[in-house]
């Protein structure tokens, strides 16, 4: 990454001196041009030859560090650096556009969106897939499965990433998972779920489970290597991208388990557990989602509460 830190110190007089930003404006830039250094650091990602699907999967790694209003000043910084790169002819013409033509106009404040799916969206996101002439069988039910098992199970990227076969107990619904600092927690999934998963294990010749196959991560590709985040990442946000939501990579799902949950009735210690959060205060923000939309039924339902 020597090169692109180059680049950047050489962005940071261009913003000075031909841009005449002011000192705090030049700082604010830096840090949200360190986000993106990081995630193409992590991700191996060719920064002069990126395409749409990159910046896609990098607005999902920034879900749940950066608001959609903070994404927007971060876009526009990429706009700039770009530009600069393009004076300076280190890209060519076809990347500059990538970064004009992602769709900024479309991102509004979270305020104004939800930031959950409803069940009927889900349900109508796997029928999508199931209905798709563009994929082949295997993609559509791998899609199906692995976007279902976020959404009714509430787990982490990185937690799914990491499932084998052996974690997983279809007699009783659960799979054992391994988040954070390697702390074990079980959780389940629905009915559904468990039959999409059956169809993918059975379609790859996996199932019924046995002790050989043990070892292998849950979702591969078709040469049987472990899927990667950024596959699983583009294929959550290609198939949530047209709803309207604040935000649509795999912490929308996770968000949305946790808030049907809380809309329910499930306590919040009880979500705390499930999620695998260490902090009450972590799981608190789901009642700051919810409280809102308690108040517009009320509204609508009592007696007077129109009045």
């Amino acid at each position: 990454m020597k090169e692109f830190e180059n680049n950047k110190n050489e962005f940071k007089l261009f913003l000075i001196h031909e841009r005449n930003y002011s000192e705090l404006t030049v700082k604010a830039y830096l840090s949200d041009l360190n986000h993106y250094q990081d995630f193409i650091s992590r991700n191996g990602i060719e920064y002069k030859k990126i395409e749409k699907v990159n910046i896609f999967e990098f607005q999902s790694y920034l879900e749940g560090k950066v608001g959609p209003r903070s994404f927007l000043r971060i876009l526009s910084c990429l706009r700039i650096f770009y530009k600069f790169l393009h004076i300076e002819q280190l890209i060519d013409d076809q990347t500059l556009r990538v970064l004009k033509k992602y769709p900024s106009k479309k991102i509004r404040y979270k305020k104004d969106l939800p930031d959950f799916l409803s069940k009927n969206q889900i349900e109508k996101i796997v029928e999508k897939i199931g209905l798709n002439k563009k994929i082949n069988e295997f993609d559509k039910i791998t899609n199906q499965a692995l976007i279902m098992l976020f959404f009714s199970s509430g787990i982490r990227l990185s937690e799914l990433i990491s499932i084998k076969l052996s974690d997983i107990n279809f007699s009783n619904n659960e799979i054992k998972i391994f988040g954070k600092r390697k702390k074990q927690r079980m959780v389940n999934f629905d009915n559904n779920t468990k039959d999409l998963l059956i169809k993918y294990l059975t379609l790859i010749k996996k199932y019924p489970l046995v002790k050989d196959l043990y070892n292998d991560n849950l979702f591969v590709t078709k040469d049987n290597k472990p899927l990667k985040r950024r596959k699983i990442q583009a294929i959550v946000m290609n198939n949530l991208k047209e709803l309207n939501l604040a935000a649509y990579g795999p912490h929308t799902l996770r968000h949305s388990f946790a808030t049907h949950l809380l809309d329910s009735g499930v306590s919040i210690e009880a979500i705390k557990s499930l999620l695998g959060h260490e902090k009450l205060s972590s799981t608190q923000i789901y009642t700051k989602v919810t409280t809102p939309r308690l108040k517009k039924i009320i509204r609508k339902s009592h007696p007077r509460g129109e009045k």
